[in-house]
């Protein structure tokens, strides 16, 4: 007897009804047939053990070659393949009720692409508004939580883990940043699967939980926590970086007794974000406590006052029609090499007269005399806060 699209209603309203699916879509094509994911490379066989394993053990590219195959998108996305056990090249019409079975997968998919969206931005929106303080009660906080079956119990921390920001960043194809975020997620929710995460437009946070102890043991607790998410990591982001050719930082903020203060790790993690793509630091990953003196760039960078010091101070160079973020770059360089000029010199690829001649340039410009310290003090502190800055533009 004829069906109609109807009698698949009832599995479409199933959550687990790919199965049921497939296996009706077989029996009203009456011979084999199999469903392969393209995202996850899953596959559903129904048929005879040799189509079956051709399905398990072909590569894709084979499988379209030698068998009837549809493609099936949701949304401009193409999701899944829909393959017959039907030799390509064989005369006769294609099998009747075939668009039907389409069409039966592509609600299927586009049910589950809407549900899983309306919880991606569930999900970010609660994740958001407990990382900039927009939740005031921890009530709210864990009847949110129970929402995705998350459990906010003791301290937390949170992580941060963004791409490095380049003037070729933007030309980096959407996938490969996909790619390695979902590479490095997979990688912390598989060691710490009670966490809380979500996807920002160029980062991703993610809250981890952790309960310490009241005083005993809580620093041991606490160093083992940090070596084994530092191990977790720096091998998420090698792989991300192998993988993907895209440089990805992560940093973590200070631990905190409650969700609710969830905003304060963010705001740390976030500022030594900048600190890793200012190049202050030599690591891809950092702790906030552990980057001494430096969090007080990030802290003041954070801060308008201090960015119109910097501008005020470094007016002068950046007026200069030509060379003037040369100029910054070159005292940059001397101040990272601890001011020793030929050492400086060869990391700038500069014959050493020449970066003496942009120096006593720049004392010109600047109208600097070598025994004014406040305002060498000034110009190396705005030096700083403008190599962070100036890589944290878009951050």
């Amino acid at each position: 007897m004829k069906r109609s699209l109807s009698d698949f209603v009832p599995l479409l309203l199933k959550d687990e009804g790919l199965p049921e699916i497939i296996d009706e879509i077989r029996a009203e094509l009456s011979f084999g047939v199999a469903w392969r994911e393209l995202d996850t490379g899953n596959v559903l066989c129904r048929g005879n053990p040799a189509f079956e394993e051709r399905m398990l053990s072909f590569p894709l590219r084979e499988i379209v070659r030698i068998y009837v195959s549809h493609e099936v998108e949701v949304s401009g996305n193409a999701i899944g393949l829909l393959v017959l056990d039907l030799p390509k090249g064989l005369p006769g019409p294609l099998p009747e009720r075939l668009e039907d079975c389409l069409s039966v997968l592509r609600l299927f998919y586009g049910q589950r692409l809407a549900e899983s969206r309306l919880k991606t931005r569930y999900r970010n929106e609660f994740v958001q508004d407990l990382i900039y303080g927009r939740i005031y009660h921890e009530e709210e906080i864990r009847n949110r939580a129970r929402t995705f079956h998350w459990k906010l119990d003791g301290g937390i921390v949170c992580l941060v883990i963004s791409p490095e920001l380049t003037e070729t960043t933007g030309a980096v194809l959407d996938e490969a940043l996909l790619s390695g975020f979902n590479l490095i997620q997979s990688r912390v929710l598989a060691f710490f699967p009670k966490s809380v995460y979500a996807r920002l437009p160029d980062s991703l946070v993610v809250v981890l939980t952790l309960a310490l102890p009241e005083e005993r043991g809580r620093e041991t607790r606490l160093r083992d926590f940090r070596a084994a998410l530092r191990e977790v990591m720096e091998n998420a982001l090698h792989d991300a970086r192998d993988r993907c050719r895209i440089r990805f930082f992560a940093s973590v903020g200070s631990w905190r007794e409650k969700p609710i203060l969830a905003y304060q790790s963010y705001q740390e993690a976030r500022q030594a974000l900048m600190i890793l793509r200012g190049g202050m630091s030599r690591q891809d990953f950092v702790f906030w406590e552990q980057l001494g003196g430096t969090r007080m760039i990030a802290m003041l960078a954070d801060m308008e006052p201090a960015r119109e010091f910097c501008r005020q101070t470094l007016a002068p160079l950046l007026r200069e029609s030509r060379g003037g973020e040369e100029l910054i770059h070159t005292l940059l360089r001397v101040e990272e090499c601890g001011g020793d000029l030929r050492q400086a010199a060869k990391s700038l690829s500069l014959h050493y007269n020449t970066l003496r001649y942009r120096l006593r340039r720049i004392q010109e410009i600047l109208d600097l005399s070598p025994h004014d310290g406040e305002r060498r003090f000034n110009l190396s502190l705005a030096l700083r806060l403008h190599r962070v800055l100036s890589k944290n533009r878009t951050a």
